[in-house]
């Protein structure tokens, strides 16, 4: 589809493309699950050479994700079929103190992130995060963002479009699989998991619980339910036939007690082949790069350029 007819689309109709994009995404990559459905899985072949461009958890910072795209000229191996473009979830709902009930940013890099699906949708997977959702389980200081959200949307869109929305939600897959990398939102489940239970997930409710909710336990103790540890990443690896030393990425539990600027935490509290990525301050964006290798490369948007208005067609 054209630029202009894209734009002539209402936004329930854009909406619409992104649901069936992520839906009817190639089953040799999107494995369906035992009910006919896709499933939680979107597993790469071992013959795929495009570079991989991972996102860490935005929290509705559009700016952050027009730098990204901008730089290293990413847009255009995006149009080129040259690289997927890979969410970790919580793309919406601003996390900073005074900001939380601010909605319309995440109305707004969610308009961006349904134009990338609908122009790349062979190279954009987003992964579902805790905060893909418009329940009142997403509270934080005591402000329901989920709930405010979906409150946005309705004022915003009408009722259609955020029920809608929440079947984007429930259609997004939960974990990926590529020859140099696991990525899920949140940490694998206790006693890890394996690759039927991840394509059959939404039987599992308690493991997808898990994948989107689950911390790094930060004390080295036995790790309660709401968390894992360096075991259960040790044997996800393993119940999944990767080698020991596969690069396991996350998102959802930033590591900032600990110090620092940056908001990328590699092998955190001694955990190996870890990496826990944030990329929304703003004043610094980091995002991993993979290609040809499971050695990645940590990349930092620069977010020193002159700001202007950014259109997705300008770069495509």
């Amino acid at each position: 589809m054209d630029s202009i007819s894209y734009s002539r689309l209402s936004p329930l109709e854009k909406l619409e493309i992104a649901i069936d994009v992520v839906r009817n995404m190639d089953t040799s990559m999107r494995p369906l699950n035992s009910d006919g459905n896709p499933g939680g899985l979107v597993e790469f072949s071992d013959d795929d050479d495009r570079e991989i461009i991972i996102i860490g958890d935005l929290h509705a910072n559009k700016n952050n994700l027009k730098r990204i795209l901008m730089d290293s000229g990413n847009l255009a191996k995006l149009r080129d079929n040259r690289a997927v473009l890979v969410f970790l979830g919580d793309i919406i709902h601003d996390d900073r103190s005074g900001y939380m009930r601010e909605m319309e940013s995440s109305i707004k890099i969610m308009e961006v992130t349904l134009h990338l699906l609908e122009r790349y949708p062979n190279n954009v997977v987003y992964i579902l995060g805790n905060h893909e959702t418009m329940n009142s389980q997403i509270a934080k200081h005591g402000i329901q963002q989920g709930l405010e959200y979906r409150r946005a949307l309705v004022e915003y869109y009408g009722e259609e479009y955020a029920n809608l929305m929440q079947v984007f939600f429930d259609s997004l897959p939960v974990f990926v699989k590529h020859p140099y990398f696991l990525a899920t939102h949140a940490g694998p489940p206790r006693g890890g998991i394996t690759r039927e239970e991840i394509i059959n997930i939404d039987h599992f409710p308690n493991l997808k619980h898990q994948l989107l909710w689950n911390r790094l336990n930060e004390l080295r103790s036995t790790p309660s339910m709401k968390e894992y540890g360096e075991e259960d990443i040790v044997e996800t690896r393993r119940l999944l036939g990767c080698p020991e030393n596969i690069p396991f990425i996350v998102g959802h539990n930033p590591m900032w007690k600990w110090g620092g600027d940056d908001s990328i935490w590699i092998n955190p509290v001694g955990t190996k082949n870890h990496i826990i990525l944030y990329s929304n301050l703003p004043k610094k964006c980091p995002y991993l790069v993979f290609k040809d290798s499971m050695q990645y490369i940590v990349k930092y948007a620069d977010l020193r350029l002159k700001k202007r208005r950014f259109v997705l067609d300008d770069y495509a």
